[in-house]
C-alpha cells in the first residue's frame, strides 16, 4: 500500500543537530503517553479507541439512520459547539464535499445569533427533518438555546409524540442536564465517552451519529486510525513526533509564534477550524503555545498574500496537500483562444492546483525565508481522514507536553462560561 501520509520537513528550517539535543526529552515523553502517566492521562482514551469503540453503539446508530431515513427524514439538524460538531462537519466536507451535503446535514449551536437561527429555520421549512443534539452537559448555552428553540419548532410541526423519535442525543451516559432531559421525554441516547475530550471526539457517537447520517463508512474512518495508531506506536520514524518536536524548535528557538494551516482546497476549511481548536485549546496554556491560524490558497493569496510574503516573519506554515482529488475536470482547447488559456489545455485543475502549490512555497520559503511544513495526504477517503485525525491527536499530545502543559483540560474556556453566566444573573 501507498504511503498513506507524508512529511516533508526539508523546507522547515531545522536541521537534525538541533533536534539531538531533545530526543531524550521526546523519548521520555513517548513512554510517558504509552503508559498513560503524563497530565491529563484519564483523558486519553482515544489512544486504542480505533480498536476499543464501541462497536454495538455503532450497529445502533446505523439502525436508528435506516429507520429515520425510513420515515423520509431528508435533512438532520445537527447542534452542538466546539468539539461537540467540528468533527463532524471537517469530515462531512472533507469525504463528501462542502457543497455536496450542505442541505443534507445543518449545523447550529454554534453562536447566539437570531439571524442565523431563523435563516436555519427558513431553509427547514419546508423539509422533513430530525435533531441530532450534542452536549456533554447540556448546559453550554449556545447548543442549548438552539436546541429548546428548534426542538419547540419540530413538537409544534410533527406532534409531540412523533418528534420525540425524531430527536436524538449524544451526551454524557450517566449524568447531566442533557441526559435528565433525554430520560424523561424518552429520546434515543448515545453516549459520549468519559476517557475521551470534546476535541478528540470525531470518532464517538459525537461524530459519528452526524457522519453515518451523511452516509459515510465509519468503520473504514476506524481501520484508517487503526492503521496510524500502529505506525505511530514506536518512537523510530514516528512522523508525528517529527512534525511536533520541529514545530517546537521553530517556537522556542526562532521565536516563531504563529502556526498558519494552509489548504488548497475548499472541502478542508473545516478541517483547519477542527485543527485550530486542537492545537489551541491543547497547547495553550501558561503563556504558551504557537497560535493556530489558518488560510485557504490560492483564495487568500489574493487577500493575505501580500502580508504573508512580505510582512514580520513571525510564523511557520504547516501546509496539508491532498495528492489525489476526488474529481478530475481536464482543461479542453478552444479554437478561438480569446482568453489565452489554450497553453493549459490537457491539464487538470488539480494539476494547475499543485503548480500554484509549489510556487507558492517556492515565494514563501525561499524569497522570505518563512519555516514551511509539508504534510501530503494521499486522498480524501474514509480511511485517509481517520488516519489524519490520528497523527495531529498523537502529535499535539507530544507537543502539548514538550511545552509542559496538559493537553487534555480548558480552564481559559470554562472561565468565559463562568462570567457569562453570571452576566446573565444565573445563580
Amino acid at each position: 500500500m501507498d504511503k498513506i501520509l507524508k512529511l516533508n520537513l526539508n523546507l522547515s528550517t531545522i536541521n537534525k543537530e538541533q533536534k539531538k539535543k531533545y530526543l531524550d526529552k521526546v523519548s521520555k515523553i513517548h513512554e510517558m503517553i504509552r503508559k498513560r502517566l503524563g497530565k491529563g492521562n484519564e483523558f486519553m482514551d482515544w489512544l486504542t479507541w480505533p480498536v476499543d469503540y464501541d462497536k454495538q453503539e455503532i450497529e445502533r446508530i446505523i439502525k436508528k439512520v435506516n429507520w429515520m431515513k425510513s420515515k423520509k427524514i431528508e435533512t438532520l439538524l445537527v447542534i452542538g459547539i466546539g468539539g461537540s460538531y467540528l468533527g463532524a462537519q471537517s469530515a462531512i466536507d472533507f469525504i463528501k464535499g462542502k457543497i455536496e451535503k450542505q442541505d443534507e446535514i445543518i449545523f447550529s449551536g454554534i453562536n447566539i445569533s437570531s439571524a442565523h437561527i431563523k435563516q436555519i429555520e427558513r431553509k427547514l421549512k419546508n423539509k422533513k427533518w430530525g435533531i441530532c443534539v450534542i452536549s456533554k452537559s447540556g448546559t453550554t448555552l449556545e447548543p442549548a438555546l438552539s436546541f429548546r428553540y428548534f426542538k419547540s419548532l419540530l413538537e409544534k410541526k410533527e406532534g409531540t409524540d412523533k418528534a420525540k423519535d425524531y430527536i436524538v442525543v449524544v451526551t454524557d451516559n450517566d449524568k447531566g442536564a442533557l441526559k435528565s432531559l433525554a430520560n424523561k421525554k424518552e429520546y434515543d441516547s448515545y453516549s459520549i465517552p468519559n476517557g475521551i475530550g470534546g476535541r478528540f471526539s470525531g470518532m464517538t457517537p459525537v461524530g459519528t451519529f452526524p457522519m453515518i447520517f451523511a452516509d459515510i463508512d465509519v468503520i473504514e474512518i476506524f481501520k484508517g486510525a487503526e492503521k496510524a495508531m500502529k505506525d505511530f506506536s514506536s518512537l523510530e520514524n514516528n512522523l508525528a513526533y517529527e512534525y511536533a518536536l520541529t514545530r517546537f524548535i521553530l517556537y522556542t528557538e526562532q521565536n516563531k509564534v504563529l502556526e498558519i494551516f494552509t489548504t488548497y482546497d475548499f472541502d478542508l476549511g473545516m478541517m483547519s477550524e477542527w485543527w485550530k481548536q486542537l492545537f489551541g485549546e491543547s497547547e495553550g496554556k501558561d503563556g504558551k503555545a504557537l497560535m493556530p491560524l489558518s488560510v485557504e490558497y490560492s483564495r487568500d493569496l489574493h487577500s493575505l498574500g501580500q502580508i504573508i510574503q512580505e510582512g514580520k516573519s513571525t510564523f511557520l506554515e504547516t501546509t496539508l496537500w491532498i495528492e489525489k482529488d476526488h474529481d478530475e475536470i481536464i482543461i479542453q482547447n478552444d479554437k478561438l483562444n480569446l482568453d489565452g488559456l489554450n497553453y493549459l489545455s490537457g491539464m487538470s485543475f488539480h494539476d494547475i492546483n499543485k503548480k500554484a502549490f509549489k510556487g507558492v512555497v517556492e515565494a514563501h520559503y525561499k524569497s522570505a525565508g518563512t519555516p514551511n511544513i509539508i504534510i501530503t495526504l494521499k486522498d480524501k477517503t474514509e480511511f485517509s481522514m481517520g488516519y489524519l485525525w490520528y497523527f495531529f491527536f498523537i502529535g499535539v499530545t507530544m507537543s502539548s507536553y514538550l511545552l509542559e502543559v496538559n493537553p487534555f483540560d480548558q480552564p481559559g474556556v470554562e472561565l468565559y462560561k463562568k462570567n457569562m453566566f453570571k452576566n446573565l444573573g444565573d445563580k
